[in-house]
């Protein structure tokens, strides 16, 4: 979808301290360290609140969105509610939370900017988003032998009229059909499981059925990726060549290259690929941090084109076209 008249008007982030991670991983992927941090999520998400909100300016908020992967900390709980509650010395006109898993910042954006879109009644929208892994929930060495899990907040103040980039278009899709490789033959259950997640077992008992091949999903997610980054510049006018920053998500070398480098063309001194291998995959944070990252450390140029290109189990594929100003 195209759009008119949507602005990132302030961003912000904040990581844990940076860890080294095990030499096998770090041979496989590239990725040298990851963000560890002993906040929650919903803490890790206030902190980056703060700054977007600074960066923003004095304004109403109307809906504020909370989006998260991991799980942030008590069960039966508004986690949007607490964070709404330290942020924002107005109620909002809702508060809400949800999740995309890795893809969580990009539909947060294209759910922002499409409620601005039609609902004039609504000045601003703030997006948080906060994820923390903690040993004994998941073993963020384990979920995908490409990444590693860090521990980060960012958060984005969206509204009209003016800001520090407007949003031309953003464009999703999904394939349901690739739920599987994070469940594999995992039953449901009345209550967390006791023991930390291993999604890549999960991965490989998807696998063991023999309804689908690593090579097909690779060739899906390669497909999903072309068909929402071909739509949403078009939609813009614009292309990937003529972009200043392509930013898919912070992956190791192996899923960057074959995932996004090659199948888009794009140039890696453009993509905030090294900030990945010193982070690592942030969770539902990625492209927000990324964001704030560009914004706050990158000096764009007046009509720079930002890309910002969202991948998510189930599978979703987000992507979004920036201009700053």
């Amino acid at each position: 979808m195209k759009f008119d008249d949507v602005w990132i008007q302030g961003t912000g982030r904040y990581a844990g301290d940076l860890r080294p991670v095990p030499g096998h991983v770090t041979a496989h992927t590239g990725i040298v360290s990851v963000a560890w941090s002993e906040l929650s999520g919903p803490e890790l998400a206030v902190r980056a609140g703060r700054q977007a909100l600074d960066a923003a300016g004095p304004g109403a908020v109307g809906p504020h969105l909370h989006g998260s992967m991991a799980y942030p900390g008590l069960d039966t709980w508004s986690a949007s509610c607490w964070v709404a509650d330290r942020l924002l010395a107005a109620a909002p006109a809702m508060s809400m939370q949800f999740s995309a898993l890795c893809n969580t910042s990009m539909a947060g954006i294209e759910t922002a900017a499409s409620l601005l879109a039609g609902r004039p009644d609504f000045p601003r929208v703030l997006l948080t988003v906060g994820d923390r892994f903690p040993a004994s929930a998941i073993d963020r060495f384990e979920v995908d032998p490409e990444i590693a899990l860090g521990d980060a907040g960012a958060a984005a103040v969206l509204g009209r009229g003016h800001g520090r980039a407007r949003v031309l278009s953003c464009v999703s899709r999904t394939d349901p059909s690739l739920e599987g490789l994070q469940r594999g033959d995992e039953p449901f259950r009345d209550r967390p499981a006791e023991e930390p997640a291993v999604v890549r077992k999960r991965t490989r008992q998807f696998f063991a059925a023999g309804t689908r091949t690593p090579a097909s999903v690779v060739r899906a997610h390669v497909e999903g990726v072309r068909e929402v980054v071909e739509t949403a510049l078009a939609e813009a006018g614009t292309s990937v060549a003529e972009a200043r920053w392509v930013v898919p998500p912070f992956v190791g070398a192996n899923a960057f290259e074959h995932g996004y480098e090659r199948p888009l063309g794009l140039d890696r001194e453009g993509t905030l690929f090294a900030s990945g291998l010193r982070l690592g995959h942030l969770g539902g944070s990625d492209h927000l941090f990324a964001l704030d990252q560009l914004l706050r450390d990158g000096t764009p140029e007046p009509g720079d084109r930002i890309v910002l290109i969202g991948v998510g189990g189930g599978f979703t594929f987000t992507c979004a076209v920036l201009e700053a100003a």
